[in-house]
């Protein structure tokens, strides 16, 4: 998932660049003028102007693919869930649905660890979680390690985040990674959920 939705932020980044690009050369021959190319002999600033585009392109598709997820997941396996309730979420109960129930549709296991200071932080932990098992820290490639592991769990903090809100519960979503173990530490906040309307903008999820 992460490789298809870096390669259509790419394209996405690529089509806006060219469209850009052929705009400004019609002003320039509608205006009669010339386009110089700045000098950066390096391509320093270029390459670090892309690849942050590229970085927030791809966090932005794959936030909202696992805000979708959560969202839909939660709509479903709540239907015959008498202790989970819209008009009043008890959030605690919501918790431990999303560390149990969707937990396990997503990765056939339910988190290893559920802690609370009962005042609206909860903090959940997977010490195998199942993306990071096959994955190995080459020595001296811990940096770029460390940021693909960053890209692989923005999916799974939207997905918390798009189950709690359809069950009634804002929330704001942390991570610590210490592979292959995981770490969510989420925020919450009681508001009011519309079922009937699709989930807007997801927030960005925080990364420790």
């Amino acid at each position: 998932m992460i490789h298809t939705i870096s390669e259509s932020a790419a394209y996405s980044l690529r089509t806006s660049s060219d469209a850009k690009r052929a705009y400004q050369e019609r002003k320039r021959l509608q205006l009669g003028g010339t386009t110089l190319k700045e000098e950066d002999p390096a391509g320093t600033s270029i390459t670090k102007n892309l690849k942050s585009e590229l970085d927030e392109a791809h966090r932005i598709r794959m936030d909202a693919a696992g805000y979708k997820v959560g969202w839909s997941l939660a709509e479903r396996l709540s239907k015959d869930k008498p202790r989970i309730s819209k008009v009043i979420p008890d959030p605690l109960e919501v918790i431990k649905f999303i560390c149990k129930d969707i937990w396990t549709a997503m990765y056939n296991k339910q988190v290893d660890n559920l802690r609370t200071n009962h005042r609206g932080i909860y903090v959940i932990q997977d010490h195998s979680y199942r993306a990071f098992l096959r994955v190995s820290v080459p020595k001296g490639y811990e940096t770029e390690m460390d940021e693909i592991c960053r890209k692989m769990v923005i999916f799974p903090s939207a997905v918390i985040r798009g189950a709690l809100m359809n069950l009634g519960i804002q929330s704001i979503v942390s991570v610590e990674i210490a592979i292959p173990q995981c770490t969510f530490q989420i925020r919450t906040a009681i508001t009011t959920p519309n079922p009937h309307t699709p989930p807007g903008i997801p927030n960005p999820v925080k990364q420790n």
